[in-house]
């Protein structure tokens, strides 16, 4: 059978607080695809998590035909489970680089610097949360990915191409005052540890709490506002600043550019410098017309 660990923490979770409720007393040969579909509308609150929790089902199906547990002639049911288009809650957004900056000055460390973290390299929250001082070399300024901390679990990255380095810039100094005023000399010591207890990690709920409040009390807070806000606004930025679309997706960990897309927030202003320099080409041409008819 498919063991715990090899399902990793977010596969566990979605098994364990969606999945199983539902279906472990229900027969193989009895699930339907319907009845899935239905339970998915259901059961989920945005199209990413039912494309989650269907993955969750096919891999289970999967795996158990090739590991003999289940027969190669049953049908996956997940396989006639059509999602359909994505849709969204709530309206995709993103701090302004001025709201961002008020909001950041309110926050202290570590809080400060986990935010910093994920907005200047993109980092997923989980990914900054299990960094030990091993995954840092600070004389090149890079931090690595290896692993990630998500609810007290230590997990492998989210997908492969997780697995990768990022670049801090000026966040350099920022991590050598941090890591000298808490001691961490050890390669397996955690960046960002608990207060009362340096061997246990640092929980993503405190950060997102302290965050919240400083978007509400700066009047920036909008639905649906939170630490994935700022990784948004990284591969949002990055492009608008002269990335590719294809580096800001390596960078971001992505399977790929069309994940990427779905993170960028085209803003108005953007909009407007684009739409202004299309405008400036057509008036220089204009011009120059003018000049070859004179």
């Amino acid at each position: 059978m498919i063991s715990w660990e090899q399902l990793g923490n977010n596969n566990r979770t979605r098994l364990r607080h969606h999945i199983l409720p539902r279906w472990k007393d229900v027969p193989v040969g009895q699930m339907r695809s319907k009845d899935i579909l239905d339970w998915l509308h259901a059961e989920c609150t945005s199209w990413y998590m039912m494309v989650d929790l269907r993955n969750v089902m096919s891999t289970i199906f999967t795996k158990a035909q090739e590991w003999e547990v289940l027969p190669d002639t049953l049908a996956n049911p997940m396989r006639r489970v059509k999602i359909g288009r994505r849709w969204t809650v709530r309206p995709e957004q993103i701090l302004s680089e001025q709201n961002t900056i008020q909001v950041l000055a309110r926050l202290a460390d570590p809080h400060r610097l986990i935010c910093e973290t994920c907005l200047s390299t993109g980092a997923r929250i989980s990914e900054v949360l299990g960094l030990t001082l091993k995954h840092l070399d600070l004389q090149k300024g890079t931090l690595h990915i290896q692993q990630r901390h998500c609810r007290g679990d230590i997990d492998v990255p989210k997908t492969k191409n997780s697995r990768r380095i990022l670049t801090l810039g000026n966040l350099s100094t920022r991590y050598k005052e941090w890591i000298r005023k808490k001691n961490i000399t050890q390669p397996d010591h955690w960046i960002f540890p608990q207060d009362e207890d340096a061997l246990r990690l640092m929980w993503d709920s405190g950060v997102r709490k302290a965050l919240k409040i400083s978007t509400r009390t700066t009047g920036c807070d909008f639905p649906g506002f939170g630490l994935h806000s700022l990784r948004r606004a990284n591969i949002t930025w990055r492009q608008e600043v002269g990335a590719s679309s294809i580096e800001a997706s390596k960078i971001a960990g992505h399977g790929s550019v069309s994940m990427t897309n779905d993170y960028t927030h085209v803003q108005l202003q953007r909009q407007e410098d684009l739409t202004r320099a299309i405008q400036q080409r057509l008036k220089k041409a204009g011009r120059h017309n003018a000049r070859l008819s004179a």
